[in-house]
């Protein structure tokens, strides 16, 4: 059975349609590409969630590359606009910041409805109304233990606009999206016809926004997903214009604290290391999983607050049906 076959009949078969009625999916294994969507077209837009974050860490990475930046130094030492409150005799460093061991408070962000007021960058970060989530604060020592925090990924952001002086969305698109081949990733919200409609519980509902970008606020298809994990490979294999050298990329896929890498989750070992990200906006569930070694990868995104059910089945098909074993 073909592949394309086999990740259709795996999507037909999932426990409740109604559940997840959109799934869009980009595999690269075995030298052979599949891109497919049930229910939409394959370039209709998603929210990638925290699959944000990858980006935000290879601009971040760029600019040490570009020394700008010094991985290890204390991020007040960069930001200008705002400093991180606590003592100024520990340091959180930028390495912190992308492996989430900076023991920063905020894990996620809940979103803003389309008809609400939205918050500065600098009302996020201290917990200041229209924020709806608490101001980003230390509670727990850096270093010491991995733990998640989408509000660290805000500090990030707020220290790169510092840095350069300008807007995280346009950096990222001259530092990422664009060279990586990422043509129809945006922060900006889509029109509703280019995009698929979250889905709570079966409903559908009006999608919410995200103006924690660095964290969360990336709209894009799998296709540009499946292009930032070979940007990754290639950077990480040490080709000619990567989007990294090859040694900030094989930081990348090193875990630093737990099982986090740079901005990304690593797993495996040997030939079956590999990098991912999950991410979950209301209404979207997406997934991205790469190979270190290989230029395998895949991307599953779908508007549905249970798309995660679908994975299981799909890394079954495709390992069923290619030589990458995902389970």
């Amino acid at each position: 059975m073909s592949l394309a076959v086999a990740l259709s009949d795996a999507f037909a078969s999932r426990p409740d349609p109604a559940a997840v009625p959109v799934a869009s999916i980009a595999v690269a294994v075995d030298q052979q590409t599949v891109i497919e969507a049930w229910g939409a077209k394959t370039s209709t837009l998603f929210q990638a969630a925290s699959i944000s974050k990858p980006v935000a860490a290879i601009v971040t990475l760029r600019l040490v590359a570009d020394g700008h930046l010094d991985l290890d130094a204390d991020v007040n030492r960069f930001l200008t606009s705002w400093q991180l409150p606590g003592d100024p005799g520990v340091s959180v460093t930028v390495r912190h910041l992308l492996c989430h061991g900076g023991g920063l408070s905020v894990h996620g962000f809940p979103g803003y409805r389309q008809d609400q007021a939205l918050p500065s960058l600098a009302d996020i970060l201290d917990g200041r109304p229209p924020s709806n989530t608490p101001a980003v604060r230390r509670e727990d020592p850096p270093g010491r233990e991995w733990r998640y925090s989408g509000g660290g990924y805000q500090v990030l952001q707020q220290l790169l606009e510092d840095v350069t002086g300008r807007a995280f969305a346009d950096l990222a698109g001259e530092l990422v999206l664009r060279p990586a081949g990422m043509t129809t990733a945006t922060y900006a919200q889509p029109d509703p016809a280019d995009a698929a409609a979250p889905h709570i519980e079966g409903r559908p509902e009006a999608w919410m926004i995200y103006p924690e970008h660095a964290a969360a606020g990336l709209w894009c298809t799998p296709t540009d997903l499946l292009h930032l994990a070979q940007a990754i490979q290639s950077a990480v294999a040490g080709e000619a214009g990567a989007v990294l050298p090859q040694e900030l990329a094989e930081q990348m896929v090193t875990p630093q604290l737990g099982d986090s890498g740079l901005g990304l989750g690593i797993g495996g070992d040997g030939d079956r290391r590999n990098f991912s990200h999950a991410g979950g906006n209301y209404g979207y569930r997406c997934a991205m999983l790469g190979a270190v070694n290989t230029r395998n990868a895949a991307v599953l995104m779908t508007n549905s607050d249970e798309g995660l059910s679908v994975l299981g089945p799909m890394a079954a098909a495709i390992t069923a049906s290619t030589s990458w074993q995902l389970t």
